[in-house]
């Protein structure tokens, strides 16, 4: 059980099961600042050219405070409708604290050039946006997180009502004592965490860029038949530079020992961290204002005694390294519209092609146990006495260094996809206007798809279920789908409408994960040698076979208010229903 105060009325309702309690306080700040300016100039009186900037800065200070009660064994007998009772010392109580600044930056520059003659139209455009995001807190004096921790405790449950216990009984396993779960004398300090990059400084850094170019022509044909067409080119550029890392730092004290039960002599009791200002908050739900353990009170001791904490350096490697991605997707496209009227222009068609290709590149992590290995000048892997290969380095983090590669996994992937549409109207009447359309689209993996990694197996050891080639299948192909709808539409006098469509939607190539053995080509594709590694399963994510189907019926109705007075006749009725199924082939 969660909770952030301490003993509460039995009328006081805090969401629980029946073996936690849970609750949160989750207070925070934010900033917005944006500005822009937009220069228009007229050429000619059919030439124009617009200049845009747009910066925004936004700064949010978040924390939250956990408080949770754990029973986590109970004895038969031990509940009923209205207690819980743990097993004797079997419980905890744990303090949980998350904190971070999160300070993000973005600058955006477009260029517009439009013509706009009596028979040709054209636009051409370039833009370019960036933004940056830093998660930061060991940089501005405090730990990210904290956790203090109280185990071997009994908690019981006692009176519970509709969403909570009245009350909450903490007792010392070993001597009955109480324990106070809302003092944090109770309490020893367990650990912090910090958001910092292995040597190379604290906080995580996440760069976006955007990049686009476009340009189109169209005209409109006079005639018995009138017709307009428009041909357009159009670049994208998307891109993604991530850095971070996540370092743990585990509470030790002065004599070199944690625990999580204190006594008198131990020195580890979390009340030396004590939040004061936090720690007079009300609590949630009616509960008393609980201690708090202070994320700046705890990042003050560790400057002040580093020898009291303790950090796994080779996992605070493996998570800059793991985190560390880029990818980048250019996308080039042409396309081809026109709209024909037809029947005294009731009926209007609108149809085209795109033709669209997407690059990709990306670069992820890489692990490779095999780079541990003493080889001989031919390059075989030198055996100890135990038919296993002797290896370079011995230490955890001297292994990750040669094993697990920043960036060390380089992937290129190119497609090319093509998109027909075609949409008609026909005005049945005045008021009645009848609607198809069909259409391609398709879904993109994201970008950790491809920026993911690679791990591979042990050469040395046979394959199994430990010992397989795992990674991100840049091979993957989007998903596609096909979409035919048709609606009928009505609209009323007085501004309302009521329509109702159907439509039916085909879904190929959906995402999977599965674990097979790969052919050549596959592992080729993911620069992995077949001639090593062909025998070694692969676990990755594939394209489901089969399609989806999709289909449904949608009523919308949409009524200005007309009769009201003139101040309030903006508004509307608007209403929407929606029902849908899905179906998949055997």
């Amino acid at each position: 059980m969660t909770n952030s105060n301490p003993l509460a009325p039995s009328w006081l309702q805090v969401p629980a099961d029946a073996n936690e309690l849970p609750s949160q306080i989750w207070p925070r700040s934010t900033r917005r600042t944006s500005a822009g300016v937009t220069v228009d100039y007229r050429l000619s009186p059919a030439d124009r050219v617009s200049v845009s900037a747009q910066a925004t800065t936004f700064a949010g200070d978040y924390s939250s405070r956990d408080l949770t009660f754990s029973i986590t064994r109970v004895n038969p007998g031990s509940f009923g409708p209205t207690f819980t009772r743990g097993f004797t010392g079997s419980g905890s109580l744990t303090l949980a604290n998350a904190d971070r600044d999160q300070d993000s930056t973005s600058l955006s520059l477009s260029a517009i050039y439009r013509h706009a003659g009596p028979v040709w139209k054209s636009e051409v455009g370039l833009g370019d946006s960036r933004s940056r995001t830093l998660l930061a807190n060991f940089s501005r004096g405090y730990f990210a997180g904290v956790t203090a921790q109280r185990t071997g405790v009994t908690v019981n449950f006692e009176d519970i009502g509709y969403q909570r216990p009245g009350r909450i009984l903490v007792t010392d396993g070993t001597t009955g004592a109480a324990v106070d779960p809302y003092s944090l004398s109770s309490y020893s300090i367990l650990s912090g965490s910090a958001n910092a990059k292995y040597g190379r400084g604290p906080d995580d850094e996440t760069r976006d860029l955007r990049r686009s170019a476009y340009a189109n022509l169209g005209r409109d044909f006079q005639g018995l038949v009138p017709l307009s067409l428009k041909a357009g080119l159009d670049v994208r550029q998307n891109a993604r530079d991530r850095v971070g890392g996540t370092s743990v730092y585990s509470f030790v004290g002065a004599d070199g020992r944690p625990t999580t039960s204190p006594t008198g002599t131990s020195d580890d009791s979390a009340a030396v961290i004590l939040d004061e200002l936090f720690s007079r908050r009300p609590g949630v739900w009616g509960f008393p204002a609980t201690q708090r353990p202070g994320p700046g009170q705890l990042w003050e001791l560790y400057q002040r005694s580093p020898a009291y904490f303790t950090h796994n350096e080779n996992n605070h490697y493996r998570s800059t390294v793991g985190l560390s991605k880029y990818a980048e997707e250019v996308t080039t496209s042409g396309y081809l519209r026109g709209d024909l009227l037809l029947l005294n222009q009731r009926l209007r068609l609108t149809g085209g092609l795109r033709a669209e290709q997407t690059n990709i590149r990306a670069e992820g992590p890489l692990e490779d146990p095999t780079r541990n290995y003493q080889r001989d000048a031919a390059g075989r892997p030198i055996l100890g006495s135990n038919g296993r290969p002797l290896p370079i380095a011995t230490s955890a983090l001297e292994i990750s260094k040669r094993t697990y590669l920043e960036r060390g996994n380089h992937v290129e992937k190119e497609y090319l996809r093509l998109f027909p549409s075609l949409n008609a109207s026909y005005n049945l009447s005045a008021n009645l206007i009848a609607r198809a359309a069909y259409y391609q689209s398709v879904g993109r993996p994201n970008y950790n798809q491809y920026a993911g990694g690679v791990t591979l197996p042990d050469l040395e050891s046979a394959p199994s279920p430990s010992n397989r080639i795992t990674l991100n299948n840049t091979a993957i192909k989007v998903w596609s789908a096909r979409t035919g709808k048709v609606a009928l539409e009505y609209y009323f006098e007085g501004v309302g409408l009521i329509s109702v469509g159907a439509f039916r939607r085909q879904f190929a190539n959906f995402f999977g994960n599965t674990v097979f053995t790969p052919s050549a080509d596959f592992l080729e594709v993911h620069g992995i040698d077949p001639s090593l590694y062909g025998r070694y399963e692969v676990s990755t994510q594939y394209n489901v076979p089969g399609l989806v189907h999709s289909e449904g019926v949608d009523l919308q109705y949409r009524q200005a208010l007309t009769f009201l007075p003139a101040w309030a006749r903006g508004l509307q009725v608007f209403v929407n229903a929606t029902a849908q199924r899905f179906t998949g082939e055997e």
